[in-house]
């Protein structure tokens, strides 16, 4: 139904890193009268999975035109953008740097150990900021000879968000191949790219669907208007005239900050791993579900919905021993 529009718009380039649409399976789970959905971007095909593969697609492709020589961009210890970000640049035959905070790490938990086992050099920055210290790294390398392309936090910036651009149409392909309409899509917001390619996507829709965002990481307002501006970069990126539907984010689910679990993000690890046998992560994609089953139990609507939650991925970091330890107490 919507191939002809998508062939239609300006797409740049892309490195093929999804095999295919990601499963969108219905849970098992009896949360209220509504049926909840997982769109389940943790199976994407390399480095045990997640959504950023969808970014780097474009993201890559303009590094191997540029004809970047090194890959460098940031994250938390537990990035998954980090970890798919040295693995697809090990695919590539490409050196990866990931700067994360704090000091060098002592424990190799979780993502951190995959880091290596794909060949990233990983640079502890302290307390400078991070974007700061991709830049002092960035001409580091440069005045060593290498030609570095560096991507964002997340992989959020306009070329990236177009990976969630096209995942939308594919969501609502497949629902309309199962034979339901989505009334909800809900995902977890950190970086701002995936809440804003889809955002960007459900502009092309005559009645544009419901579009909540799960806070994990700062302010309401500054992550609402992040969203914005990415969504408003895509439509113009791809030459299309359109107004932005309304979107909502909550920070009702975030707890003491990015980087913790929450009681309602570890036990919703447990319930949906125990019942549908998928694994959340600790402080992203669990927040996410924990806002899910909230809205189901406690929300009041005229008639049931279909809702989708958008499982970004993000299992590696539960092997971390700081998480794991938190959530073995609530199992």
């Amino acid at each position: 139904m919507y191939s002809s529009l998508l062939k239609s718009l300006p797409f740049p380039p892309r490195v093929p890193l999804m095999s295919g649409p990601t499963p969108l399976q219905k849970s098992r789970l009896s949360w209220g009268e509504d049926a909840l959905y997982w769109k389940r971007d943790d199976l994407t095909l390399y480095g045990l999975g997640g959504n950023k593969l969808r970014k780097l697609e474009f993201l890559m492709a303009e590094a191997l035109n540029q004809k970047a020589d090194l890959i460098i961009t940031s994250g938390a210890p537990q990035s998954n953008h980090a970890r798919l970000t040295a693995v697809v640049s090990a695919m590539l035959k490409l050196p990866s740097v990931l700067v994360i905070p704090g000091t060098p790490p002592t424990e190799w938990g979780g993502n951190l150990i995959l880091d290596r086992l794909a060949g990233a050099e990983i640079i502890a920055c302290g307390e400078e900021p991070l974007e700061q210290a991709v830049k002092r790294i960035s001409s580091e390398k440069r005045s060593k000879g290498y030609y570095p392309y560096t991507i964002p936090l997340g992989g959020s910036n306009t070329l990236g968000s177009l990976g969630y651009f096209l995942a939308f149409f594919e969501l609502l392909t497949q629902a309309e191949e199962q034979g339901w309409t989505p009334n909800l899509l809900v995902c977890s917001v950190g970086s701002a790219g995936t809440l804003a390619g889809l955002v960007a996507a459900n502009a092309l829709l005559p009645q544009p669907l419901r579009l909540l965002g799960v806070n994990v990481v700062q302010s309401s307002d500054q992550l609402h208007r992040q969203v914005e501006q990415l969504a408003t970069e895509v439509l113009e990126l791809l030459h299309i005239p359109r107004s932005l539907p309304p979107f909502e984010i909550t920070t009702d689910f975030i707890g003491s900050g990015y980087g913790s679990a929450t009681p309602e993000s570890s036990k919703v690890i447990i319930e949906c791993f125990r019942t549908d046998g998928i694994l959340f992560d600790p402080v992203y994609t669990s927040k996410g579900v924990a806002a899910v089953k909230h809205l189901m139990q406690y929300k009041n609507r005229e008639f049931p919905e279909s809702i989708v939650f958008w499982h970004t991925g993000g299992g590696p970091a539960i092997f971390d021993q700081h998480y794991y330890t938190e959530l073995l107490g609530h199992a």
